[in-house]
């Protein structure tokens, strides 16, 4: 039916309602379960229904959904039939939802009787009725969308009108519905109706609905034979041309069975390759469509390629290749459905250049899609043109088959890039760095991948931006990685920082290639990107798309892989280094802690360096260690001690502290630096080129020399010689460097110990006028006198001092004293002897000149200042280096002279002498009261005796008794520490 509605004016009328909305109602339908035969193909038809049913149910389930769409659909709906059958539809119109009452005051629905329709005039006139439905369509499309009429028929019987009268009126009223929106339902009872009357109602209805079935009608005849003069002929050859469509509808159902089983037979068989089912499908399809010609194409860029043929044309063959422009396919790829032509030149196909090129004059072709792109066209044709246009049964299976080999080919590449992605992966394996990684990703791409335009970009964590890692050779003119990266809005940082999948999509801002349509940035995680672009027309497909983000994923996996791998690595290293220390620190300190015993007991300062070499050279990988002495005359490093695998090296080497090159080793550096010095590798460091060979012959390989520097005194060097390069690390040098510190202090130790119990001493005797010394500035500045009195030793190592002054207050003495090296200054007396006298104590800090004495060996014997100078005897172990002294006491203070040097003995005393020489000054009652308070347990803890009960056993009063007490200790003192003033 083709019906028009008025819109306005000018626009033109477009069809609402016809055949279509008839069948839906009733398939859409829950009362109308029957079939509904599918109507395309049948020609033109209109739209006039004849429902014919066995009871009252059937005719309600398909005349009151029939109803419903109408009013849902905004028609105007009509029903005519008796009082009872009115009021019955209706109920169940409102039993679905209608609202009747408000449809029919809208003249939406509109319920008519027989009598007032086709019985108006008492009896039935087709021309009259013609006029009634006329005006009804025509008053309901000016208002409505269309007109829905259903009709009762069984008024027909009960009024005795002929049922030939009314079949020439049914077939007529077809005429009135071909040409408007108007469709119909009538209702015929086939019970009230005899067989012959309703063979002559199916003649006339091109529609029928029976046993809840709706069918196209075979037995229809048109108004104008069914009326007509010749309507036997007419029948006949209607009949007969439908038992010819029949057995041709049967034959081609038959066909296309087959195809469609031989179909399935091929895509179910496991045991045929892709290639296989592709070749044999085309021999199906060329019997399917009786044409000589079948092929599977595959464009891209404009390029035709035969990918595979059947067939005896010689242009169409696989592996031939053709521009896209001169063949039929460039239809089927500009349109989205099937192109079929069953004689070219009768469609004027004969002026295109690839009918000149291939002759062909029927053809049929659709597009293959793989994953969402265009992949080519699968085709059928033949030179000679069809006898019959293609049908649409042939249009589908072509689609099909199409669809079946895009996703076989789909699946294919999925397979071949599985199986790339899994190469890519193993090789991935092998990749140990980022970078690494990245030249095997770009390598795979643009090979087994397939993606020609592809780059990896890193994140530089140190400056903080991204950079290209690496790209395949096309990439570098058609993919600008550099712009895309930049900071804050270029897409490849933005997914990168938002950890998204971007997508560029107007290459051409960029500066990409020409062809390049979109570009895809993957973010692999916090190692960077990975890029690639696509030369598609359309872009990324969603199946493109997901292989690149796979693809980005088995990156990302990699990249973390080595990540933790050199984390691993890295952890590995530094534990077997820290294991390496760790043994290392566990021998040095097994050596260390075994040469600060050797050291306790060690009583000179050449026990000492024989005790620190032999140990030393005993464990590995030292070689050999010896200790020389610096002459400051002649600037020689001369080996005093040594031990281990020396093998004549010191004979036969020369080592100085100068400038010269044989100054310029660890040793000479040494003693010129006070510093540790280190010598890694012999072979590669040039200032030890003068005793190179002698070492490596000997198997040194590494040196270090430790200057042994005790509080700015130096004791000499000592040098350790390694068999391996790289022992002396960080570790080893601080370690060896305290162990010089400790073995200069034992020296200096011993020294000052020497001094301190040696029967022979050096007396060393200075004037010093140093004005940084402060007893001199004191002493200068006040104009006093100042002596040291004595220095007592204290249990926290700090020395007390005794000093008294002449000529000055202790108030003016107090004011100076923040400017002494002294602290806790207090006074023990003051008292007037031509001029004030003082006696002060105090403790001294290491910057005094009596502790700098101390600490570099020496024990000082006596200290005066007058007249702005100090005198400052000192003495020292009678073997003790003078000169080396001397040049530490001179260094320390400046404005110094030595003006004497003398060596002496000290008196050596029996116990009787030493008890009558304390004994000596004692008179009788004095030693009488001493050895009785001592007997008598008055010196004991506690008290054997108190003071009291002591003076009584001698007669004699407690203050007695505590005076000769006194008196006693006094001289015992002195003769203690009287003869030693200075010492302690």
């Amino acid at each position: 039916m083709s019906t028009n509605r008025r819109v306005g004016d000018s626009e033109a009328r477009s069809r609402v309602l016809g055949l279509d909305s008839g069948v839906d109602a009733l398939r859409e339908s829950a009362e109308f379960r029957g079939p509904v035969e599918p109507l395309e193909g049948h020609g033109h038809a209109n739209d006039h229904f004849a429902l014919v049913y066995d009871d009252r149910a059937e005719r309600l389930a398909a005349a009151v959904p029939f109803l419903r769409q109408g009013i849902d659909a905004g028609e105007k709906c009509l029903y005519v039939g008796d009082e009872r059958s009115l009021e019955t539809v209706a109920d169940l119109l409102r039993d679905r939802g209608i609202d009747v009452e408000r449809a029919v005051e809208s003249g939406a629905l509109v319920f008519e009787s027989v009598a007032d329709t086709y019985l108006r005039d008492g009896s039935f006139d087709p021309e009259s009725m013609m006029e009634i439905y006329g005006a009804e369509i025509e008053a309901a499309t000016a208002e409505f969308e269309a007109l829905r009429v259903v009709a009762e028929t069984d008024w027909i019987v009960e009024t005795g009108v002929p049922v030939e009268s009314f079949m020439e009126y049914e077939s007529r009223i077809n005429d009135l519905f071909d040409d408007a929106d108007a469709i119909a339902l009538c209702q015929y009872d086939r019970e009230r109706f005899p067989a012959e009357e309703l063979i002559e109602i199916v003649r006339v209805h091109p529609h029928l609905i029976y046993d809840t079935t709706v069918c196209h009608n075979v037995y229809y005849t048109p108004p104008s034979e069914f009326c007509g003069p010749d309507r036997p002929e007419n029948e006949l050859d209607r009949m007969l041309g439908t038992l010819r469509d029949r057995a041709r509808a049967r034959a081609s159902l038959r066909s296309r069975t087959d195809t469609l089983r031989r179909h399935h037979d091929l895509v179910s068989r496991p045991d045929l390759s892709f290639d296989e089912k592709l070749r044999r499908f085309l021999e199906v399809g060329r019997r399917h469509f009786d044409l000589d010609i079948g092929f599977l194409s595959h464009t891209a860029g404009g390029t035709f390629e035969l990918v595979d043929a059947v067939g005896s044309h010689d242009l169409i063959q696989p592996g031939r290749t053709a521009d896209l422009s001169g063949t039929y396919c460039r239809r089927v790829l500009e349109t989205d459905g099937v192109v079929a032509v069953a004689d070219a030149p009768a469609a004027g196909w004969t002026d295109e250049r690839a009918y000149e090129t291939y002759g062909l004059d029927s053809y049929i072709g659709t597009a293959v899609s793989v994953g969402g792109e265009r992949y080519g066209t699968l085709c059928f044709a033949a030179r000679e043109a069809r006898d019959r246009p293609f049908s649409e049964a042939e249009r589908t299976f072509l689609e099909l088959t199409a669809q079946w080999v895009g996703y076989e080919l789909e699946r294919e590449q999925r397979q071949a890039q599985l199986a790339a992605l899994n190469e890519m992966s193993r090789d991935l394996m092998d990749a140990e760095t980022e970078p690494a990684i990245a030249e095997a990703t770009v390598d795979h791409a643009a090979g087994t991948l397939a993606l020609p335009l592809t780059a990896v970009v890193r994140y530089d964590r140190d400056g903080g931006h991204l950079e290209t890692a690496a790209r395949t050779e096309r990439a570098v003119d058609e993919l600008p990685t550099a712009a895309l990266s930049e900071t804050p809005s270029g897409p490849l940082w933005t997914a990168f920082t938002a950890g998204e999948t971007r997508i560029v999509d107007d290459p051409d801002v960029s500066g990409a290639g020409d062809d390049v349509t979109e570009i895809a940035a993957v973010p692999l995680g916090s190692h960077g990107v990975f890029v690639t672009a696509t030369e598609a027309p359309e872009g990324f497909s969603e199946a493109a798309l997901e292989f690149v983000e796979t693809t980005a994923a088995t990156v990302e996996t990699a990249c973390s892989r080595a990540d933790r791998e050199r984390l691993l690595a890295e952890r590995e290293r530094r534990l077997e280094e820290q294991n390496d220390s760790l043994e290392r620190l566990n021998r040095i300190n097994d050596t260390i802690r075994s040469i600060g015993q050797s050291l306790v007991a060690a009583s000179t300062r050449g026990e000492i360096e024989t005790v620190v070499c032999d140990q030393l050279a005993d464990v590995g990988p030292y070689e050999l260690a010896w200790v020389g002495d610096h002459d400051s005359v002649t600037d020689e490093v001369t080996p005093r001690e040594w031990a281990g695998a020396e093998k004549g090296y010191l004979d036969a080497t020369t080592v100085t502290a100068d400038e010269r090159t044989t100054g310029r080793g660890p040793a000479g550096r040494a003693v010129r630096t006070h510093e540790p010095q280190v010598v890694d590798n012999i072979v590669e460091d040039p200032d030890f080129e003068p005793w190179r060979q002698a070492a490596l012959t000997r198997g040194y390989h590494a040196s270090i020399a430790l200057p042994l520097v005790y509080d700015d005194a130096f004791y000499g060097v000592l040098n350790v010689y390694a068999n391996q390069p790289g022992v002396f690390d960080e570790l080893e040098r601080s370690v060896l460097a305290e162990l010089a510190d400790t073995i200069a202090y034992a020296i200096n130790a011993v020294e000052s110990k020497k001094a301190l119990v040696s029967d022979e001493v050096t007396e060393l005797e200075f004037v010093v006028k140093d004005q940084g010394l402060e007893i001199v500035d004191l002493a200068r500045e006040t104009g006093c006198e100042l002596t040291v009195e004595g220095v007592v030793p204290s249990a926290d190592g700090r020395a007390r001092a005794f000093v008294s002054t002449r000529g000055v207050t202790a108030d003016e003495i107090r004011a100076f004293a923040p400017r002494l090296a002294t602290s806790d200054l207090s006074v023990v007396s003051e008292y007037e002897d031509d001029g004030p006298v003082c006696l002060f104590e105090a403790a001294l800090t290491d910057e005094s000149l009596c502790e700098t004495v101390r600490r570099h060996g020496g024990r000082p014997h006596a200290v005066t200042v007058e007249d702005g100078a100090a005198t400052v005897v000192v003495e020292i172990a009678a073997d003790a280096d003078v000169r080396e002294f001397v040049d530490v006491f001179v260094d320390a203070y400046g404005d110094t002279e030595l003006v004497a040097q003398r060596t002496r003995e000290r008196p050596r005393q029996s116990p009787t002498e030493l008890r009558a020489a304390l004994t000596e000054d004692l008179t009788d009652r004095q030693l009488e009261v001493l050895q009785t308070a001592y007997f008598g347990g008055y010196f004991a803890t506690p008290r054997g005796q108190t003071g009291s009960e002591v003076a009584e056993s001698l007669d004699i009063t407690q203050p007695t008794f505590n005076t000769h007490v006194r008196a006693a200790h006094r001289k015992l003192c002195r003769q203690l520490f009287e003869t030693d003033a200075s010492g302690g």
